[in-house]
């Protein structure tokens, strides 16, 4: 009967640890494609700023490009702080360096 109860909370071990590999797989998917996408999605619509791309270096840093009015900023960001790498002005149909 002992062996019995030994497998059985094996068992329950091996469910509850797949189940909580399964939890941190989900919550890294929709960190990476789902919720930001989503989130993306409604910043794009009827607004003066917008998030034109998003690119993730490392577990820590971002890349991001904005564009406000008719400007482009391509901003480093990381938990902490952010820095300001490049701004452009988009006119209609050309670029211009800033």
């Amino acid at each position: 009967m002992e062996l019995a109860h030994i497998f059985h909370a094996f068992l329950s071990l091996v469910f509850v640890i797949g189940l909580l590999l399964l939890t941190i797989f989900l919550f890294k998917y929709l960190e990476q494609k789902g919720l930001k996408s989503h989130f993306i999605k409604k910043l794009k619509s009827g607004s003066r700023i917008n998030i034109i791309e998003t690119k993730r270096l490392d577990a820590k840093n971002t890349i991001y490009l904005i564009q406000c009015d008719n400007k482009e900023y391509l901003l480093l960001a990381n938990h902490g702080s952010g820095l300001l790498l490049h701004t452009q002005t988009v006119s209609s149909g050309s670029i211009v360096n800033e």
